[in-house]
């Protein structure tokens, strides 16, 4: 059974506690987002892993990495305990590297989805120097479509050179207009303070469903990977140094727009169980039926907290993770324009993401199997 006694507690409990405050999620975003996260080297002095640890101290959380598998924990509960649930979101973000020199061309690391045949927007380049990562270079990447859907790219240097072994990231400073928030990173730097703040709610106004479980949220490396790659790479290398959990995975990650479906920004936290249409996890059925009878709660006692979300989700760590655990589900917010530095989400759904993964992951752990509504 839905254990409903405890969702209007922890519900008023993260509403007004100053974590969730929209000010302040906005303020440690922005600290996120300034951050390099450059792939297979986040948790690098110099990068968004110090951002993440930072925050992750401001909330009394313990942070650190996982042996050499590039990502970093946080571990709840009783760590003598086999572990139970496996939360996880993604730190690195689009990144390029140099093919030629000379002609300050590039190739991508990730996924390409930049809008139309020409595209332009602001660029840094990064090198490791000095023992830490460090901004080398300030300038502009464009992005020229050539046969077969591929696309020429150059980085543009403005301030400083391109150097070989560069990698080259957008960048632009965040903005919030009329309750949207815009910039480049926000897959998934969004995903990464949701798991921060999922942790800290737990740890503070939950503590009873970690009695006698065990919780670890890894902030995981090397998601990002070319539509004919390898998604997840630092998932993976998660897998291999953990146990397999009892109850499963949950993955928080961006999710696309779908303007036919109805998911669009504005309309709360969005709950997926099934990604990449069929291509990546699929929410077994019980767990599926736990999140629509649970949503149905949240949303009574605070409506338009979140929705459920049938359409199509980018795959992401779970396409790997769900080859060695269960997937209980597909956490995040609508974030359209993904892949460029006009990335765009609604604060709203931000809050209300802070408030519907807490409660997901409470009745996740008290929820004995074969539960019934």
């Amino acid at each position: 059974m839905l254990t409903t006694s405890r969702i209007p507690n922890l519900l008023s409990n993260i509403s007004a506690d100053s974590a969730s405050a929209p000010d302040v999620i906005i303020a440690r975003l922005t600290r996120l987002l300034e951050a390099p996260a450059p792939a297979n080297s986040c948790t690098l002095p110099g990068t968004v892993g110090d951002v993440i640890r930072a925050i992750a101290s401001e909330l009394d959380l313990p942070c650190a990495p996982l042996g050499s598998t590039g990502n970093l924990v946080i571990e709840l509960g009783d760590p003598a305990a086999p572990l139970d649930l496996l939360v996880t979101a993604h730190m690195d973000r689009p990144c390029f590297r140099v093919r030629s020199l000379p002609e300050a061309t590039l190739y991508p690391l990730c996924a390409i989805r930049v809008p139309g045949d020409e595209y332009s927007c602001e660029a840094r380049t990064l090198r490791y120097v000095d023992g830490r990562v460090r901004v080398t270079a300030t300038g502009n990447l464009r992005f020229a479509a050539k046969a077969g859907g591929d696309y020429h790219i150059h980085f543009l240097a403005v301030e400083g050179e391109l150097a070989p072994g560069d990698t080259v990231m957008m960048h632009c400073a965040p903005a919030l207009n009329d309750g949207l928030v815009s910039g480049a990173g926000l897959d998934n730097a969004i995903g990464v303070l949701l798991a921060l703040l999922a942790a800290y709610a737990l740890q503070q106004y939950a503590a009873d469903s970690l009695a006698g479980r065990r919780l670890l949220f890894a902030l995981t490396d090397q998601e990002e990977g070319p539509p004919s790659g390898l998604f997840g790479q630092g998932a993976s290398r998660l897998a291999h140094a953990l146990e397999a959990p009892r109850l499963g995975f949950i993955n928080i990650d961006g999710h696309n727009v779908d303007l036919a479906a109805g998911h669009v920004m504005g309309l709360g936290a969005s709950q997926a169980f099934v990604s990449g249409d069929g291509r990546g996890s699929v929410v077994p059925m019980d767990y599926q039926a736990l999140a629509e009878a649970l949503a149905a709660e949240v949303n009574r006692e605070r409506a338009g907290t979140v929705r459920l979300n049938a359409s199509y989700v980018s795959r992401s760590d779970d396409m790997l993770l769900s080859t060695w655990a269960r997937c209980l589900g597909l956490s995040g917010v609508i974030v359209a324009n993904a892949h460029t530095t006009e990335e765009t989400a609604a604060l709203g759904d931000i809050v209300a993401a802070a408030h519907w993964i807490p409660v997901y992951l409470s009745q996740v752990l008290c929820t004995p199997n074969n539960w019934t509504v």
